[in-house]
């Protein structure tokens, strides 16, 4: 027999005799709240995404580069690429104006109150 399906039986058969729920309670209500929790991710991860908006006084550019992709039978080619800054790095302002949300390490309390 092939390694990798004597590991995959073992593997098997450690899944089937692992307990699926502890202290007597049945994987149902383990499953629910799986699912509870993956359901407030998504939805707190489309209330922030819907926060931000593209900015409209200059036009997002990422600079364009090349780079090399480099194989042993082929040599090297070059392939077009762009830069992209870092989150962080980007301009985080009042969508009315031209102020700061962050400045110094510290979140502006009117923008962003907690």
């Amino acid at each position: 027999k092939p390694s990798w399906l004597r590991h995959a039986r073992r593997a098997d058969a450690r899944q089937a005799a692992a307990p699926t729920a502890t202290c007597g309670a049945s994987a149902a209500p383990l499953a629910a709240m799986r699912f509870s929790t993956v359901a407030q991710g998504v939805l707190l991860g489309l209330g922030s995404a819907r926060a931000q908006q593209a900015g409209t006084v200059v036009e997002e550019a990422h600079p364009t580069t090349s780079l090399k992709h480099c194989t042993l039978t082929e040599g090297c080619a070059a392939e077009p690429a762009a830069v992209v800054l870092d989150a962080n790095w980007r301009w985080v302002h009042d969508k009315s104006g031209y102020q700061n949300c962050y400045t110094d390490g510290e979140w502006d309390p009117s923008f962003c109150p907690d």
